[in-house]
């Protein structure tokens, strides 16, 4: 038998060479490369993110800070770093920090107050590249590189505009020797609380000064109470807030800096929810504002806004209206207040005086000749009803401070803007470096720029959006979960 030979099995072909790899490569290069410079544009055109390092714009915006809850009232505040805490390269507890609400004074330490590092705000700049009406505009939260070293940046509130004559007057800001009112979007981020009923102290703060009182006290509840409660007969039940005993809290504290400039705020609003219980009287709510009272009267049948002017003048009626202000066992929300030489009246958000009616003008010569010293003075007054008052409250405005380093716009020397000149402000003015206090001009300036200004080439853009607010602690190499709740658009 003849054995056979299998059949020559053919050699596997070999497998075919990536001919492709070099341009994938490349073509990985280049897709990297467009990324990146899309990236550049995107942020020397249209969005950069900024961190807030100091507190010059507390509390709109925050730079290191720590925030603490109050053992005695339970309200939450902030409180900036020391001094000079934030060159060591981080947050440093100052020896003691304030309560705003109940003024209890804490002393804080390493162990139990963290640091935060800034708020981290997203800035567009394609608005002001455009200019027009969608340039920079009086109130608006600005970038700008600092006129005295471009490598750095600051933010600040924009009030001066080019050709304007500036002014700081009573803490308000005027122009050309009127003041400058703020809009709504932008007043709503600078009421600062002063005073909260709903955050009544446990125990006694430090200061011990009784800050309600009542007249006569067998109508009220305590003063202590969270929610108070009145019965009024035919003689009025009184309640006012002591301006003598806790004048302190009519001053433009701030517990970021953990003290006050000293000077008093005229400009407060009441805020409160009323509900009716029984009865056919009203509430009336007063506001002086020295030389001038201002009263508004809520009841069943209506509501009435008043002036009562110093010495003997007639009463101005400045609203009224016809419609039930008080309804029964319905709860309904009164904000009252003095605001920019206006007073208004505001019930379930609505806005009962009219803005012409309310205003109160008084050009910068007529503040800066009669200035009144005495505080502001509030109070509730209640006849013929039961009611009860829940989230009494007092706010303040920002008040715009003239320190000792302030060498222009102070009362009596208005400071003139040029073409393309710009005049910006902290929202904490009593320890903001801003155009009030700048004396020198870097050498990356033409020669011929002024001290005090802020040229419209080195506006880097609006500040938009708080994007990451306070979110990488400071020191103690603790990361936090993003406070959503905190984010905000900037006003």
């Amino acid at each position: 038998m003849i054995p056979t030979t299998p059949p020559a099995v053919p050699p596997a072909p070999a497998a075919p060479q990536d001919r492709t790899t070099g341009p994938r490569v490349l073509e990985t290069v280049q897709t990297v490369l467009l990324a990146l410079a899309l990236a550049f544009i995107f942020r020397a055109f249209f969005v950069e993110p900024f961190i807030i390092p100091t507190g010059s714009m507390a509390e709109s915006l925050l730079g290191v800070h720590a925030t603490r809850l109050c053992p005695a009232c339970g309200w939450e505040f902030n409180a900036g770093t020391e001094a000079g805490g934030r060159s060591a390269g981080g947050f440093v507890p100052p020896p003691e920090i304030v309560c705003p609400n109940c003024r209890l004074r804490l002393f804080p330490t390493t162990a139990d107050t963290f640091g935060k590092s800034g708020d981290r705000v997203l800035v567009h700049k394609w608005a002001y590249a455009l200019g027009g009406a969608l340039g920079p505009r009086r109130w608006d939260v600005i970038v700008f590189r600092d006129p005295a070293s471009p490598e750095l940046h600051y933010i600040k509130r924009l009030v001066g505009l080019p050709g304007e004559s500036i002014e700081i007057l009573d803490g308000d800001v005027f122009i050309d020797g009127r003041i400058a009112r703020k809009p709504p979007a932008v007043q709503a981020g600078l009421w600062t609380v002063v005073f909260d009923q709903a955050h009544m102290p446990v125990r006694a703060a430090t200061s011990g000064a009784a800050r309600w009182l009542p007249d006569p006290p067998a109508a009220w509840s305590s003063p202590a109470d969270r929610v108070l409660r009145v019965a009024a007969g035919d003689e009025p039940a009184r309640l006012r807030f002591n301006a003598d005993a806790a004048r302190d809290y009519l001053l433009d504290f701030s517990s970021y800096n953990g003290r006050a400039s000293g000077a008093l705020v005229g400009d407060v609003r009441l805020v409160a929810e009323v509900t009716r219980l029984s009865g056919d009287g009203a509430l009336e709510l007063e506001l002086m504002r020295p030389p001038n009272r201002f009263v508004a009267r809520l009841g069943p049948a209506g509501v009435a806004v008043t002036r009562v002017p110093p010495a003997d003048g007639p009463v101005e009626e400045l609203a009224r209206e016809a419609a039930a202000a008080l309804p029964a066992g319905r709860p309904v929300a009164v904000e009252f207040g003095y605001l920019d030489q206006c007073v208004f009246l505001r019930i379930d958000g609505r806005d009962v005086v009219p803005e012409a009616a309310g205003r109160h003008t008084r050009t910068a010569d007529e503040v800066r000749d009669a200035p009144d010293p005495r505080p502001v003075r509030l109070g509730l007054d209640a006849e013929r009803v039961r009611l009860v008052i829940r989230g009494l409250r007092i706010d303040r405005d920002v008040y715009y401070t003239i320190t000792p380093q302030t060498v222009r716009a102070y009362p009596g020397r208005p400071f003139p803007l040029g073409p393309a000149e710009y005049f910006v402000l902290g929202d904490n003015s009593a320890d903001s470096f801003d155009s009030r206090e700048w004396t020198e001009v870097g050498p990356h300036l033409p020669r011929d720029t002024r001290p005090g200004t802020v040229r419209a080439d080195q506006i880097v853009g609006q500040a938009a959006f708080v994007y990451l607010p306070g979110l990488l602690a400071a020191d103690h190499g603790q990361y936090r979960v993003p406070d959503v709740g905190r984010m905000r658009f900037v006003r």
